[in-house]
């Protein structure tokens, strides 16, 4: 679930091989991906309890959200919001697995004069919530392979992933997702 690098990533995913699923499928993976360009913090829990009321709960929701608040929210604020959601995520649907993945660096930051505040708060956030997963015991997708300072990486607005990037956001999903179900981690890459 997510706003628009997901949701772009989806679409290309539909179009490489192993498709939509990222050749999971050999796992018995199956991916749905739920996605909505500007998608924010608070449109998170109405969205995954309307999506949980017309399918079976999903072993794993892998959630990629909250770069879209970082300009307009407090760090201290978003964190709390996510906090909240994820543990109203394990009340509603106590099997499920959850994964953070990390917000993602961007050259530009749209909506504020600051993008050097935006950047610590992303980092705050980051850190704050993956602090936070460990302790519920849930998983980390991060991306350190996707630094702001390596344009090419971006489209030309600054803020979405090019295609290079979003081959290297999948690739790094793929690989998460199937150490995950694997059980050799619950973090992917691992840290240093």
């Amino acid at each position: 679930m997510g706003s628009s690098i997901p949701h772009w990533a989806g679409i290309t995913a539909a179009s490489r091989s192993g498709g939509k699923n990222l050749n999971l499928d050999r796992l018995g993976v199956q991916v749905k991906w739920i996605t909505k360009s500007g998608m924010k913090w608070k449109d998170l829990d109405s969205s995954f309890e309307s999506e949980i009321k017309k399918w079976p709960a999903p072993n794993y929701i892998f959630i990629h959200l909250g770069a879209n608040d970082l300009v307009s929210m407090k760090s201290k604020e978003l964190i709390e919001n996510i906090k909240c959601s994820i543990l109203r995520i394990k009340v509603f649907a106590p099997d499920i697995r959850i994964i953070w993945s990390d917000i993602l660096p961007r050259p530009y930051w749209h909506g504020t004069l600051r993008p050097k505040l935006v950047e610590i708060a992303r980092k705050r956030v980051n850190c704050a919530v993956r602090s936070f997963i460990k302790t519920e015991g849930q998983y980390i997708s991060r991306y350190p392979a996707i630094k702001a300072s390596e344009h090419n990486l971006f489209r030309h607005d600054g803020c979405h992933l090019s295609q290079v990037g979003i081959g290297i956001f999948l690739n790094n999903i793929q690989a998460a997702i199937e150490t995950f179900v694997l059980g050799v981690a619950k973090v992917f890459p691992p840290e240093k």
